[in-house]
């Protein structure tokens, strides 16, 4: 996963090349800085590849007691991220003091050995110990969606729920247990985990993830969220499986129109959302609320 290739200025000096020569390099694009005293070949197009250059750059700069954690840490285990958390890397020293620089945010805690893994070619928080720092930055909604992404990543709950209650006296503690006991191995996107948590904080009835759908013992469907005493279907519609050349994207859109019409035909109503109906969570609301109400006899 690693793959990133970081030149230091000595290095390209070595090269043969000159300031003037990097100046121009990078004035051209052929090369880009990525901190100061690194450099790539080609620039990352979103803020994920961007922040893995400025890891990559920055590692050889750590001290040894130093390992990547937090939002970078849950970046190279494939936990959800966000734009704004990726603008420094994250780590945690197990001795000094906690401070933000210019490409750092640095944490001071103690790790246990079991808390610490090697992975990509760095040293990092492991997957429990960096989803439960992780959910203790961000809000309870996104600490939702890192707890159900690393428990569906194969997280032990007993040893996240351990970490999370020694940690209870820092910043985000509570925010985090709240968020744990919420937590769903089965939710299976970042879309999927906020809408459970928008619903529960709308007062809407809690929905069985992963609903399989079955007519006359045929199967149909698997399904995002269900309330089958309502026949009601939810389904987050995410970008990412609308991706693709033209064609793959209208098989795509076909086949999902065969499968809701299957349901349908089963005698469910389904509701599909999307990113935007998440904000402001009234959107929501208004698409499910008129169908959870209980039928008359």
């Amino acid at each position: 996963m690693r793959g990133v290739t970081v030149q230091r200025t000595s290095e390209l000096l070595a090269l043969g090349l000159n300031q003037r020569d990097l100046g121009n390099a990078q004035t051209a694009g052929l090369r880009t800085k990525v901190r100061h005293g690194a450099y790539v070949d080609a620039a990352a197009g979103d803020a994920v590849g961007r922040h893995r250059h400025l890891i990559a750059a920055t590692w050889p700069l750590l001290a040894g007691h130093t390992v990547i954690s937090h939002a970078s840490a849950g970046l190279l285990h494939g936990l959800p991220t966000w734009d704004p958390l990726l603008e420094r890397v994250w780590v945690t020293r197990q001795t000094g003091h906690g401070k933000r620089t210019e490409n750092l945010v640095v944490t001071q805690a103690a790790l246990s050995e079991i808390e610490v893994t090697e992975q990509f070619g760095y040293r990092l928080t492991s997957l429990e110990r960096t989803a439960a720092d992780y959910a203790r930055t961000v809000n309870y909604v996104n600490a939702v969606a890192v707890l159900d992404a690393a428990l569906h990543s194969g997280a032990e709950l007993g040893l996240l729920s351990t970490i999370i209650d020694a940690a209870r006296h820092r910043k985000g503690a509570a925010t985090a247990r709240r968020a744990l006991e919420f937590a769903d191995p089965r939710a299976e996107s970042v879309g999927e985990s906020l809408s459970r948590a928008v619903i529960a904080q709308l007062g809407l009835p809690a929905p069985v993830l992963q609903y399989e759908v079955v007519r006359d013992g045929v199967w149909l469907a698997r399904t995002d969220f269900a309330w089958p005493q309502y026949r009601l279907i939810g389904e987050f519609d995410g970008r990412i499986k609308y991706l693709g050349t033209s064609s793959e994207v209208a098989d795509t859109v076909m086949r999902e129109k065969r499968r809701q019409s299957a349901i349908e035909a089963a005698g469910w109503t389904v509701v599909r959302w999307t990113w935007s109906d998440l904000t402001p969570p009234t959107t929501l609301h208004a698409l499910l609320s008129p169908h959870l109400t209980p039928r008359s006899a």
